[in-house]
């Protein structure tokens, strides 16, 4: 019967449908990238709950254990908010130098489109300061 619970439903389905469809196709797919300037260095705030690490600290680049993988941020990278997995935290001071490495056990990483990063971990150690 077309008072049915599912003929109801399925007539709001083609509705929406209807209504969405000229929306979906006047949109054109546009890529997302930062509306800022670029910037030709990258800053660091690296914190845990009971301390600061880094505080508006310069840097060259971070390497980061994202949930989805592990990923570099540099200067000028497009915005992300990720979550992190247990690993290590490379910072890399200098172009040339070697990276300082801090094992995370987790936390969240925001890099802003002005070149900010912000690091927060429930808890931090340096990799050579732990115990082989």
């Amino acid at each position: 019967s077309l008072d049915s619970p599912a003929s109801i439903a399925r007539s709001r389905i083609m509705f929406a449908v209807r209504a969405v469809r000229p929306l979906a196709r006047a949109a054109p797919a546009v890529r997302a990238f930062s509306e800022a300037p670029a910037a030709s260095v990258m800053t660091l705030n690296f914190s845990l709950p009971h301390m600061n690490i880094y505080a508006d600290k310069t840097v060259d680049r971070v390497i980061i254990p994202g949930a989805e993988g592990v990923y570099g941020v540099t200067a000028g990278h497009t915005p992300i908010v990720s979550q992190l997995k247990p690993g290590v935290v490379e910072i890399v001071h200098e172009a040339a130098g070697e990276a300082e490495k801090y094992f995370v056990s987790g936390g969240v990483a925001l890099s802003h489109d002005k070149s900010v990063t912000d690091i927060s971990a429930f808890e931090a150690g340096k990799l050579d300061d732990l115990d082989a």
